[in-house]
């Protein structure tokens, strides 16, 4: 397993057991430690965060940079914001922690939130004059040049989607209204499934046009959903299984349903419904911040985000095969 420790600069590498077999100081704040297999070789990747931590304290995110470095972790490269279509890197340059896709050496996608004054909320919203947001643009990047870009302030249909963070009227406050929080490519076509927090929804986005595919979830889903398929504040979607299943973690709501489950969806994409569907009530804590689930075979390898647990359990028996109680939070834990 890989870890880090965000508040002292450590990146851990553990056994089945939790033990720790490798600890790297980094002399910063990190998060996201991911590893990664390109041509044959190592390289790992993690978050470097850097001076304030949201872009004016009220967004749920964490700017910096993105360290990508060799198996013995020395720094290949550090990753920023390019200047791109409306982005100016001059004003601001920095990533957001949520997620980092290593294609190749000097291929990448990430994201960020850039501040914007949008003018196409819709009025039904009655938007006030200069209501300011924190706009999701993920950018592709290849020998350094941005190769696509996508910016959610575009697609005004995704306004009346949000379920926090948006309270239009208010030109005082930076609305967080999409938050996005996860982005894996898809196998089959190479598209991008990219996961909106606030707004219960995963959104297929095309890689090429930038034009939305289709949307699951929410309040404007294109797949009709039963109340038991329906999700909430949700984390970390993958395609497993070549691309057939969507597996991710459905946090749930301190509110709504103060439970959270691993959901998996088999989806038609092109008729839009669902082939089948699997749900796994997680036997332990309340997730309600971040988290992460990775599958092999009949286990799960869960991160409890916010309820300070890494969980690895079989799902068809219920029987608990490793728990790691943590001090702190963590984003995400992967087993590798």
């Amino acid at each position: 397993m890989a870890l880090n420790s965000k508040t002292d600069g450590k990146l851990f590498f553990l056994d089945q057991r939790g033990s720790i077999k490798r600890e790297v100081s980094v002399g910063t704040e990190v998060e996201n430690l991911q590893k990664w297999n390109i041509n044959g070789q190592v390289r790992y990747t993690y978050f470097h965060s850097e001076g304030i931590s949201t872009l004016d304290g009220s967004t749920g995110t964490e700017l910096g940079y993105e360290m990508v470095s060799d198996s013995n972790l020395d720094i290949l490269d550090s990753v920023k914001l390019l200047s791109f279509g409306n982005i100016d890197a001059n004003l601001q340059n920095k990533l957001d922690v949520h997620e980092f896709i290593l294609l190749g050496d000097k291929h990448y996608i990430y994201e960020t939130y850039y501040e914007e004054l949008p003018s196409n909320i819709p009025d039904s919203l009655h938007p006030a004059v200069g209501v300011k947001v924190a706009a999701c643009i993920i950018q592709e990047v290849l020998n350094g040049e941005v190769a696509f870009q996508w910016d959610g302030t575009q697609y005004p249909e995704l306004y009346s989607a949000s379920q926090e963070n948006n309270n239009f009227r208010d030109p005082t406050t930076l609305l967080d209204y999409m938050h996005l929080n996860s982005i894996c490519v898809d196998s089959l076509d190479n598209n991008l499934v990219v996961s909106f927090r606030n707004l219960n929804e995963i959104v297929k986005i095309d890689r090429q046009t930038g034009q939305i595919i289709w949307r699951l979830g929410g309040n404007h889903s294109d797949f009709a959903l039963s109340q038991d398929q329906i999700f909430l504040r949700q984390h970390y979607p993958r395609l497993i299984e070549n691309g057939k299943t969507l597996i991710f973690l459905d946090n749930g709501h301190d509110s709504l349903r103060a439970y959270s489950r691993i959901l998996e969806f088999q989806l038609n994409q092109s008729t839009k419904t669902i082939n089948s569907f699997k749900s796994f009530t997680i036997p332990d804590n309340f997730i309600q911040f971040a988290g992460s689930v990775k599958k092999e075979g009949n286990e799960y390898f869960i991160g409890g985000g916010s309820a300070n647990y890494s969980l690895q359990i079989n799902y068809t028996t219920g029987r608990e095969l490793m728990r790691m109680s943590q001090k702190y939070s963590s984003y995400r834990a992967l087993k590798y």
